[in-house]
């Protein structure tokens, strides 16, 4: 082979190499591009992925969110629908307590309410009441919830052992106690748990919060409604009284006028007269100490009925003096021995002598009205520190230990005693009412059949002792 023909393969050898070079780099560029571009797509399915999954996630969250909503209404619309729909407070409590347990399903629940006043009226469901006690005593010392909550203490084994429920309690778990608050005042409370270990959602913990709050506002309104009932029954009683004692006045009032107008004078003797016209003018007063505490008793309770008052020196036993010489002739009628023990250098107080004269007219009317056997009424003014005290007491027929701290409640008549006399519940009413506007105080002790005593306390004003305001009628 010549020379010539072996440059001309060498030639083409290399110019083959070449283009193979050129060939196999084109397919390393080609295949890291598809490299490349497979990275990529494996980036975007990746990210794909987790956005399928981010909204799987969103979906589920949302529909247990639409699931929890949906319990949240139909737990809301049943519980307001149950505290409505009955005017049995008790009844409706119940059924609703039960309702909200059965919803949220809890196994257990214990509610304690304020229920027409007493305390210990209570609803356990779920659990034995044997425990009761001993979940009361694990609630007041773990309130959740509270906007002031009560510090954390030791519960001892003692107050399970105490119970005797020990097996019982091994079953109650996850206790959450609620107040049952209107405005800032307390009503009650519940307490719930499970027989096992339980985690509340923030649905559970939002329900249970409305239920509360629910609870309290029935409560209220439940109070309201009896005052209203009880309100009107007095209101009714009130008017009736009203009627009945403006109509005796006057009832023996017009007898007499018509016994004077239509006998002729020789039939009646001088005395008969003078004692009809004494009768006539006993119950003119008496009506016009009734007109007068009516009137009054709607004024004192106007708010601008402190603005009215200006107060001056007042000497407490001249208005004690004119009190009992105008009600003489009930006193003597009634054969009531009257003690008075008041110094005539008693210090002043500041007040108005009209009022002061009613507060004292009404109590001394009130022991002429409930005098018993050999009546006496006695009445002792004292200075005490920087106070004037007047202590008025009779021995008549007492006021019964229950009806005592109701005596001065507006149309309060006890059942007992006053529902056989004559009267119309607001003097006792009218006397706080005044005694308070004087920045005063009264408090009344008493034993049936025994007697009944007032105290009335009342500042000093330090003033010279010959400014007096006289008492006007």
């Amino acid at each position: 082979m010549t020379l010539s023909s072996q440059i001309t393969i060498f030639f083409a050898c290399v110019v083959v190499i070449v283009l193979m070079t050129l060939r196999l780099n084109w397919y390393r560029r080609n295949l890291v591009q598809a490299f490349i571009l497979l990275q990529r797509h494996e980036d975007q399915i990746k990210t794909l992925k987790e956005e399928l999954s981010a909204a799987q996630k969103t979906i589920h969250e949302d529909q247990r969110v639409i699931t929890e909503t949906r319990s949240e209404l139909v737990l809301f619309r049943e519980i307001t629908s149950i505290l409505g729909q009955t005017y049995d407070f008790d009844l409706s409590i119940k059924s609703a307590f039960f309702r909200m347990l059965g919803l949220l399903s809890i196994d257990f629940g214990i509610l304690s309410l304020d229920i027409k006043g007493k305390t210990e009226n209570a609803i356990c469901f779920g659990i034995s009441e044997n425990v009761f006690t001993t979940l009361e005593s694990v609630a007041e010392r773990e309130i959740i919830l509270e906007e002031d909550p009560k510090p954390m203490q030791t519960v001892y084994f003692s107050d399970f052992q105490k119970a005797r429920v020990l097996d019982a309690m091994r079953s109650a778990h996850s206790l959450l106690s609620f107040t049952c608050k209107f405005t800032s005042r307390q009503v009650g409370s519940f307490t719930v748990g499970f027989h096992k270990k339980h985690v509340y959602t923030s649905s559970e913990l939002n329900a249970l919060q409305f239920c509360a709050d629910q609870f309290a506002v029935s409560y209220e309104i439940s109070k309201q409604l009896l005052y209203t009932q009880e309100l009107a029954q007095l209101r009714q009683e009130y008017m009736s009284n009203v009627t009945h004692e403006l109509r005796t006045p006057l009832t023996t009032i017009y007898g007499y006028l018509n016994i004077l107008r239509t006998y002729p004078a020789s039939m009646l003797q001088d005395s008969e007269r003078s004692e009809m016209f004494s009768v006539m003018t006993d119950e003119c007063h008496r009506l016009i100490r009734l007109i007068n505490n009516l009137l009054l008793s709607v004024q004192v309770e106007q708010d601008d009925f402190p603005q009215k008052f200006h107060p001056v020196p007042v000497q407490l036993g001249e208005i004690v003096s004119q009190a009992l010489r105008f009600m003489d002739r009930e006193l003597k009628t009634k054969n009531i021995e009257v003690v008075t023990d008041i110094p005539t250098d008693l210090s002043p107080i500041g007040g108005n002598s009209d009022l002061l004269y009613q507060i004292f007219q009404n109590l001394i009317a009130n022991s002429i009205k409930f005098c018993n056997q050999k009546p006496k009424i006695e009445i002792v003014g004292r200075e005490e520190d920087q106070t004037v005290v007047f202590y008025l007491s009779d021995n008549g027929v007492g006021i019964e230990e229950q009806d005592l701290p109701k005596i001065f409640q507006k149309f309060y008549r006890s059942k007992s005693q006053a529902s056989m006399r004559p009267g119309l519940g607001i003097g006792l009413f009218l006397v706080q009412k005044l005694v308070n506007l004087h920045r005063g105080e009264i408090r009344a002790t008493s034993e049936l059949n025994k007697g009944t005593m007032f105290v009335l306390r009342f500042p000093k004003m330090t003033v010279k002792k010959s400014i007096v305001q006289p008492a006007r009628r």
